[in-house]
């Protein structure tokens, strides 16, 4: 050979050698990926979506399910070749539905025609089928809330997954078009909730056409959750907050169940199965914040935290019950006066009545006494500062300042002006209504519980697939005594101070009423528990702009409380009969 046949001989080897590795790749190394390509290829699935688990309250209550939707589908491949058969199906199938019904001829995927038919006219349909070659009715599954607004923000809504969410959850099986849940329970537990669609995969030829059904899957429902809700205790207490903008948590303080939350304004989730109208969405959106649990959100607590200063006071040793105070109206600190809520002031007043009064003066004092690193350690103490770990979205942290934490974001020194701040829960402290629950649930029953709302997730079979971890947090390490210093001053709130406005006929309840500081109207607070010596559900009552607990917050309370106690003595009437 001469050189330039030599040279044309290697390329051509060369060529042949890389042709021979690329199909050794294709056949032996990536022939399993083209060979499901090719499949696929030749295969159309037809999705058959899984219901999703249906939602209890503790009594076995359903506060959500699925119902069926039907919708009416052409498949045109059918129709195509005869003309005037086509015309006949459509006349038929248009009757019935009562419009003129059109598609292309081209297409060959199903076409639905007509989507959420009512039941009487599927079965009008069905009963036509001979006449209608090509038509069929089909069914999936729609969510469906069947008392609408009732606790829209704890059972939450579900909607087409979003390009973000899909990047998170593809991993764990989720596609494009899936729903989702978008807020509460719906959301928390979704991936419980949700089950295993099922389909029929049929092959197609190059035309798209099917040829023969290759495999058929059922889908699989989803599991079923039961909570730790009490449906009519939750209507109770939407119908005390309807006319406010506010929050309420009914929680048991022995066992952490929520058996009530409530947050106004509020919205229907059954606005979002399916497309949602703009005209709807938009007066959703001028509404004051429809979407927030207020429950779960922040703000400042005002003088229901006066609990936490006292008990920090006795603790520390820094006062006792009976130390005796004057209250003039105001305090004065260098050079600043800070008045109390009674303009004419107590007079000499005890720590202990300084709670019942609400004495803002007692608390100036002690709050100066403890400081911002002691008042700060015994709110965390009760839970404060910390999220609750309650099985819902949207659950804020709150704030429980330090002198650190005011050098570190708003770089000043604490002053005693934030001390005696800190002292009546004003100032930089913000807690959510859960949270402030939680808190006197500690002082009802001396010890600390985890919140939460979902007692079993089962699946149809009955097997177990999720219970709550111990609520139980341990007890308060304060002693016996210091408590029930506490506990008396705010059962004396209840039946001759400014909780007068919670009294219950037959029911001891146990309270402090609260107004906190904030642009605009002050926010009002109601939190209690009942009944006082032996406590089965704390009460946090919380209003927007509300002015006054006494005024506004006590009521929704009190209408909670009426409610609470004629339903045991019906309970009681039927038990003895």
């Amino acid at each position: 050979m001469n050189k330039r046949n030599q040279i044309l001989f290697v390329v051509a080897a060369l060529v042949f050698a890389i042709l021979l590795l690329r199909l050794a790749q294709l056949q032996m190394v990536e022939g399993n990926k083209y060979h499901r390509l090719a499949v696929e290829n030749a295969a159309k699935t037809i999705p058959a979506p899984a219901p999703r688990g249906v939602i209890f309250d503790r009594n076995g209550s359903v506060m959500v399910e699925n119902q069926p939707v039907f919708a009416v589908e052409v498949l045109p491949q059918l129709l195509s070749g005869d003309p005037a058969k086509r015309e006949k199906v459509l006349a038929k199938l248009s009757s019935l539905l009562g419009e003129r019904i059109e598609f292309k001829l081209s297409a060959h995927q199903p076409i639905i025609v007509r989507d959420k038919i009512d039941l009487p006219t599927a079965i009008r349909i069905e009963e036509a089928r001979q006449q209608l070659d090509g038509v069929i009715v089909t069914s999936r599954p729609i969510r469906f809330y069947p008392y609408d607004h009732a606790a829209a923000h704890l059972l939450g809504y579900v909607g087409e997954i979003e390009a973000r969410e899909l990047e998170n959850l593809q991993e764990r099986g989720y596609h494009r078009g899936d729903l989702v849940g978008k807020d509460g329970i719906e959301k928390i537990y979704d991936h419980l909730i949700r089950g295993v669609d099922g389909g029929k995969q049929v092959e197609v030829n190059v035309k798209g056409e099917p040829v023969r059904l290759l495999a058929s899957l059922d889908p699989v429902p989803g599991a079923n959750v039961k909570l730790t809700i009490d449906l009519p205790f939750q209507q109770a207490a939407e119908k005390a907050l309807a006319s406010y903008i506010g929050a309420v948590v009914v929680l048991d303080p022995n066992s952490g169940e929520i058996l009530a939350m409530a947050s106004h304004p509020d919205y229907d989730p059954n606005l979002f199965v399916g497309p949602l109208n703009i005209s709807k969405w938009e007066s959703l959106a001028q509404g004051r914040h429809p979407f927030i649990n207020r429950a779960l959100a922040i703000y400042p607590s005002g003088s229901i935290f006066k609990v936490v200063t006292l008990t920090a006071a006795l603790e520390e040793g820094l006062t006792r019950p009976t130390e005796s105070f004057y209250c003039p109206g105001y305090y004065k600190i260098n050079n600043r006066i800070a008045k109390c809520w009674k303009e004419s002031g107590h007079g000499h007043i005890t720590a202990e009545e300084g709670l019942v009064q609400s004495c803002d003066v007692v608390f100036y004092e002690l709050g100066r006494r403890l400081g911002a690193d002691r008042l700060a350690r015994y709110a965390r103490l009760f839970g404060l500062g910390e999220k609750t770990a309650v099985d819902l979205p949207q659950e804020k942290r709150g704030l429980v300042p330090t002198e650190e934490w005011k050098r570190k974001y708003l770089g000043e020194a604490w002053y005693d002006g934030d001390s005696i701040n800190y002292g009546i829960g004003q100032g930089f402290l913000q807690a959510t209504p859960l949270q402030m629950a939680a808190v006197y649930a500690a002082v009802a029953t001396g010890k600390r519980v985890r919140p939460f709302v979902v007692s079993e997730i089962t699946k149809r079979d009955g097997e177990v697939l999720y219970q709550p971890a111990a609520a139980d947090l341990g007890p308060l390490p304060f002693k016996k005594e210091n408590l029930d210093v506490v506990r008396r001053a705010l059962m004396a709130v209840v039946s001759r101070a400014t909780g007068r406005a919670a009294q219950v006929e037959g029911l001891a309840v146990a309270g402090k009423t609260g107004t906190a500081q904030t642009p605009g109207l002050p926010h009002a607070w109601f939190l209690c528990y009942a009944p006082a010596a032996d406590p089965k559900i704390v009460i946090a009552a919380f209003v927007e702009h509300g002015e006054h607990g006494d005024r506004s917050a006590a009521y929704v309370a009190h209408s909670i409380l009426a409610w609470y106690k004629l339903r045991q003595t019906t309970q009681e009437a039927i038990l003895v009969n």
